[in-house]
């Protein structure tokens, strides 16, 4: 009968070992085991063996009162052969061999201490023969719980000992009948309780190992397949970011072109309906060139190659502009934009056509989810560190908390019954907070679904290279 370390996953290893002899299956976790075991008990084995010297000193003085006949010899064996032998073995603990023979050398120490209680029950004379097996229950208890001896070796040298005790008792230095029933009830009793606590203590120690390393490795896994993982996705980012020219010139083409036809530049083209088409081409091409260029820069920044082309703007001029890009969409589905700043804003160093960027897709985005007759609020503010937040907040269908984390991984949108309807790529979000990043700038969400959203994006002080007063920025602004 086996007991396996864990419940194995489809493609992991198991780690059973034998609930009889306690032992893994595997020849070579069962030397990691031991190895690992004794290594980790090192401080407790020497502290055991330790006190077992001492305690076995100890006792010496008891042999002094109730030892009438063989003292010299209960000496001897006490301090000539036992205690020398426990000493040795504690001094072998400090060797790097020790680790390897832990269980040979252990056994040696439980055979030197009970030997020697035997030994000594041997040659002493009456009372003290009849009470030294009450030593034999220390060293039972020392060896299946302490020293950290293999339940198979704590099992059989405990029923050694007591047969050895058995023969000394009855043949060599005969104890009374009854007396040795006695002894040997509680004897048995000890005997019992210490080995079936060795058993318990060994069997959960293999189980929590197996316990370790199966997580261990379980661990190992992960991180692999995370790293490889983020090694295909930096490849997927560095080969969109680099086929940016294969992609767009031939769309510029198309742009350029459909652009030619529908302005009739090299005169009429005949059917109103060939204008018309024309214009629907360039319209798709477009908006078909915005995205992508957005999965283009996404890519590009997450494969840390989106540079910054800084400069000193003027951020009121940028948001302005980048309002009027939106005001179409906006007013087709009569959503109003409104803006809370007026007059020169600060002065900023960014990337012009990012921030502007981040900005229409912050403000699109929001005209997008916000129903026929909302509300969509630009505002600019400094705070009293100089550092500029840029807010845009609408009264749409909002995001549930829980979907939060969702909205902001690259062409992701959640699913309802609303949002489906509204299509689009699912990249304004994870591309804005990406640009905002690359500013050092901090990119929030707050939202509640029903209510509307509220998104943030606090530049730092660095970025600010002019400022007029606080108030100039809180002031709200008209209708756009």
């Amino acid at each position: 009968m086996t007991v396996k370390g864990v419940a194995k996953g489809a493609d992991m290893k198991s780690l059973p070992f034998s609930t009889l002899t306690l032992r893994f299956a595997d020849k070579a976790v069962e030397r990691e085991f031991r190895t690992d075991e004794i290594r980790g008990s090192l401080w407790i084995i020497r502290l055991s063996l330790f006190f077992a010297i001492v305690l076995y000193a100890s006792f010496g003085v008891l042999d002094y009162y109730i030892v009438t006949d063989g003292l010299f010899a209960v000496w001897f064996v006490r301090y000539a052969v036992a205690i020398p032998l426990l000493a040795a073995v504690l001094a072998y603990t400090f060797l790097p061999r020790f680790i390897r023979w832990a269980q040979i050398a252990l056994s040696v120490a439980t055979l030197a201490a009970g030997g020697g209680i035997i030994a000594m029950t041997a040659v002493a004379g009456p009372p003290a023969s009849e009470w030294y097996y009450a030593g034999l229950i220390i060293v039972v208890m020392y060896a299946a719980s302490l020293i950290r001896l293999r339940f198979i070796y704590a099992g059989s040298l405990a029923l050694g000992l007591f047969l050895a005790y058995q023969a000394v008792a009855l043949f060599v230095n005969p104890i009374p009948s009854l007396k040795l029933l006695s002894n040997d009830f509680f004897l048995a009793m000890a005997i019992s309780v210490s080995v079936f606590a060795s058993y318990a203590l060994e069997f959960y120690a293999r189980r929590d190992f197996a316990d370790r390393r199966l997580l261990t490795e379980e661990k190992e896994r992960s991180e692999t397949l995370m790293e490889k993982a983020q090694a295909a996705n930096h490849a997927k980012s560095e080969f969109l970011a680099s086929v940016s020219h294969e992609l767009r010139t031939p769309l510029n083409a198309v742009i350029g072109f459909s652009e030619i036809l529908m302005r009739q530049l090299l005169g009429p083209i005949g059917s109103e309906r060939y204008r018309s088409y024309a214009e629907d081409i360039h319209s798709s091409s477009n908006h078909l060139l915005n995205i992508i260029n957005d999965i283009l820069d996404l890519s590009k920044a997450e494969a840390n190659l989106l540079a910054l082309d800084e400069e000193e703007i003027d951020l009121h001029e940028v948001l302005e502009n980048a309002l009027r890009m939106v005001r179409g969409d906006a007013a087709r589905k009569s959503v109003t934009v409104s803006h809370k700043f007026s007059g020169t804003g600060p002065t900023v160093l960014a990337d012009r056509r990012l921030l502007s960027q981040l900005v229409i897709n912050l403000v699109s985005n929001a005209v997008k989810f916000t129903p026929e007759n909302g509300a969509v609020v630009l505002s600019v503010s400094v705070d009293s560190e100089n550092a500029v937040l840029i807010t845009v907040a609408d009264n749409g269908i909002g995001i549930a908390e829980e979907d939060i984390p969702l909205v902001m991984e690259p062409f992701v949108q959640v699913e309802n019954s609303q949002s489906r309807e509204h299509g689009g790529t699912g990249l304004g979000l994870p591309l804005s907070k990406k640009i905002a990043e690359l500013h050092g700038a901090a990119f929030t969400l707050e939202s509640e679904l029903g209510r509307g959203t509220i998104v943030k994006v606090l530049l730092p002080p660095s970025r600010v290279l002019g400022a007029a007063g606080k108030a100039e920025y809180q002031r709200s602004g008209n209708a756009a």
